[in-house]
């Protein structure tokens, strides 16, 4: 296992690449790399993508990038490392506060085909997000047989009802799902929806943000 966080600091590009491309293993299984409030960017998310890509036994992946730089460019860059790890158990994908959009997140969502995903969190709060984003994350998770949580942090972005829908269609038919928090506060879903939503949803192990 790898562990590694560098929080608050004046770490950037230069040091960011370096960083990623030492972390170019295959035997890697655990990587847990949080870096959060510093001045990296795109580069050092497509580095780190480019590394990841190679590792292709992992199975535990704690990745947080929040308060930095990085944006689309990244988002694909990771989701293109993300397919080919196709033995990801469990995913911890923290991106909020970031320059991120739909085309990059849409991407990074397309990278996780592992048929074996069983503990996904995905945080995203304050990005410039949407329901493209939510359709994809509900299309995603439809495949997802073998998920028992799902953590689904969207607060403070541009979705709205129809991304609600479509997740709780999609969420109820999971037959081992047993943990879901879901933040929808500063969206625009509606009071409304969220009723239907714990309506359809009702389980023990269910709370939503709103």
């Amino acid at each position: 296992k790898a562990f590694l966080t560098l929080s608050n600091t004046k770490l950037t590009d230069v040091g960011g690449r370096v960083l990623s491309a030492g972390l170019d293993r295959p035997q890697l299984k655990d990587l847990d790399l949080r870096i959060r409030d510093c001045e990296i960017g795109d580069p050092t998310g497509v580095a780190l993508g480019e590394a990841l890509s190679k590792c292709l036994n992992m199975s535990s992946l704690h990745l947080e990038m929040s308060d930095t730089k990085i944006g689309d460019e990244s988002g694909i860059s990771l989701g293109q490392a993300l397919r080919s790890l196709p033995k990801i158990e469990k995913a911890f994908l923290t991106l909020s506060n970031t320059k991120l959009t739909d085309t990059g997140v849409e991407a990074l969502i397309a990278g996780l085909v592992s048929t074996e995903l069983k503990d996904l969190h995905l945080q995203l709060a304050n990005t410039l997000v949407g329901d493209k984003t939510g359709f994809a994350i509900g299309q995603f998770l439809g495949s997802c047989g073998e998920m028992t949580t799902l953590f689904l942090s969207l607060k403070d972005t541009i979705i709205a009802d129809p991304t609600a829908r479509m997740l709780a269609n999609v969420l109820v038919v999971l037959p081992l799902l047993e943990t879901i928090y879901l933040s929808f506060k500063g969206t625009f879903v509606t009071r409304e929806c969220i009723d239907v939503v714990k309506l359809k949803l009702q389980r023990p192990g269910l709370k939503i943000d709103y």
